[in-house]
C-alpha cells in the first residue's frame, strides 16, 4: 500500500475462496478493501478498490446467517463469521460512497480537524478515522432530515420535550445543534419538526424548573415566536454551546454587513434620492385620489343619494373574479394564511402533517417564492 494510505479499522471473519472457508482479518482503509490470512502454511491475500465494487450485500444462508457478498465487475467474494456483522457492513457501505464521491467530484479524504483529540485513557479503543467517519454519517443524516447546507455539521443532539401551542401538548423529541442551527424533531414520526437558524435567535434563556416542567428552556426570534423546550438533561452545557455558537454566528453577520456596506452605500444613496423623488411627485396624490374608493360619513350633511352609495358598495364585478382558476387559487391563499396564523410564519415555524398536505394539495402563486425557500432547503 502505499504510505498516504489510512488504514479505517480491521475485524476478524472468514474468506470463502472456493468452497474452503479461510479465517483471517478484513481491513478497510480510505480507498481499499482487503483481506489477509496464513493458516497450516498457505497464505490467502485480497485487495480491492472500492471504486472497482459494485454492489455490497448483506445475505443469509443455511450454513452461514450472516454473509456479506462483495461483487466487483469481473468476480464475487463472500465473507461470514463476524463478531459484528452490522457494524463492519455499515463501515463498508460508506466507505463504498465515499470513494464514488471522491470519483465523481475529482476531491481527496481530508480528515476534519475540529473534532476534539482522543482521550489516552480512553476506555474503547476507536481510530481517529472511525470516529471521523461516524461523525460524518450523523451530520449526513442530520443536514438529510432538516434539509440543511450541505457544510452544515452536527454539534450533538439529546431528549428533550417540545411545547406546542397549536394543540397545547409537550411532544417528546429530539433537538440537535449545529454551528448554525437549532433543530428538532418528534419521536412519533411527522407529528412536529422545527427549524430555528440561530441568525433568528435573539434570547435564550432558563426559566425556572418545576415539577411538571423540569429543565425548561425559552428560545425566543426575531418573528416574536417563543419556543420552550423541557426534559433536558444538560441544560446548562447546553445554553453554554448554542451561546457560543451564537457569538460566532453575530459576528459572522457583522463582518459580512462591514464587507457588503462599502459596496451597496453607492446604491443606497440613488435608492434614497429616487425614493424620495416620488414622495414629492405630485402624480401621486392625483392617482391616489382617482383610483381609491371615496368614505363617506353617514352623518355628515353632504351624503350622496342611494345610487351612489349602492353603486360604492356592491361595486361591478370584472368576469375575470368568476373564473374557476382565481377561486381555486383565492382557497388556496386562505387557507395558507389560516395555516399561517395557528402555526407561525417563516423559517421557525412548526413543521407538520398538515403543512405537508398543504403543499400536496399545490402552493398558491403570489406565495410560490416564499414558500419554497421554505421548503427547499434554500433559507
Amino acid at each position: 500500500m502505499p504510505e498516504e494510505e489510512k488504514l479505517v479499522n480491521y475485524y476478524s471473519c472468514s474468506y470463502w475462496k472456493g468452497k474452503v472457508p479461510r479465517q483471517g482479518w478484513v481491513y478497510l482503509s480510505i480507498n481499499h478493501l482487503c483481506f489477509y490470512s496464513f493458516l497450516m502454511g498457505r497464505e490467502a491475500k485480497l485487495v480491492i478498490r472500492w471504486v472497482d465494487i459494485t454492489q455490497l450485500e448483506k445475505n443469509a444462508t443455511l450454513l452461514f446467517p450472516d454473509m456479506i457478498k462483495v461483487s466487483t465487475r469481473s468476480s464475487e467474494h463472500f465473507f461470514s463469521v463476524f463478531l459484528n456483522i452490522s457494524e463492519t457492513f455499515k463501515l463498508m457501505e460508506q466507505l463504498a460512497n465515499i470513494a464514488m464521491r471522491q470519483l465523481l467530484d475529482n476531491e481527496g479524504f481530508e480528515q476534519d480537524r475540529s473534532l476534539p483529540k482522543l482521550k489516552k485513557k480512553s476506555p474503547k479503543k476507536v481510530s481517529a478515522l472511525k470516529r471521523d467517519l461516524d461523525a460524518r454519517a450523523k451530520s449526513e443524516r442530520y443536514r438529510a432530515l432538516f434539509r440543511l447546507p450541505k457544510d452544515e455539521k452536527l454539534d450533538g443532539h439529546t431528549d428533550c420535550t417540545l411545547w406546542t401551542p397549536f394543540n397545547k401538548m409537550h411532544i417528546l423529541g429530539q433537538m440537535f445543534v449545529s454551528t448554525n442551527y437549532i433543530c428538532f424533531t418528534s419521536k412519533e414520526e411527522n407529528l412536529c419538526s422545527l427549524i430555528i437558524p440561530l441568525r433568528e435567535v435573539t434570547i435564550v434563556e432558563k426559566a425556572d424548573s418545576s415539577s411538571v416542567l423540569p429543565s425548561p428552556l425559552s428560545i425566543s426570534t426575531k418573528n416574536r415566536m417563543t419556543f420552550l423546550f423541557a426534559n433536558l438533561k444538560d441544560r446548562d452545557f447546553l445554553v453554554q454551546r448554542i451561546s457560543d455558537f451564537l457569538q460566532q454566528t453575530t459576528s459572522k453577520i457583522y463582518l459580512e454587513k462591514n464587507i457588503s456596506g462599502s459596496y451597496i452605500s453607492s446604491d443606497d444613496e440613488v435608492f434614497t434620492r429616487s425614493s424620495s423623488l416620488i414622495s414629492a411627485s405630485p402624480h401621486k396624490s392625483l392617482s391616489s385620489e382617482s383610483e381609491g374608493e371615496r368614505q363617506f360619513n353617514l352623518n355628515d350633511n353632504g351624503i350622496p343619494t342611494a345610487t351612489q352609495a349602492l353603486m360604492t358598495m356592491y361595486r361591478r364585478r370584472s368576469p375575470e373574479e368568476f373564473n374557476p382558476k382565481l377561486a381555486k387559487e383565492f382557497l388556496k391563499e386562505q387557507a395558507w394564511k389560516i395555516h399561517f396564523a395557528e402555526y407561525g410564519q417563516g423559517v421557525c415555524m412548526y413543521r407538520t402533517e398538515k403543512t405537508r398536505d398543504l403543499v400536496l394539495k399545490g402552493i398558491p402563486e403570489s406565495m410560490r417564492g416564499e414558500l419554497w425557500l421554505l421548503f427547499s432547503g434554500r433559507y
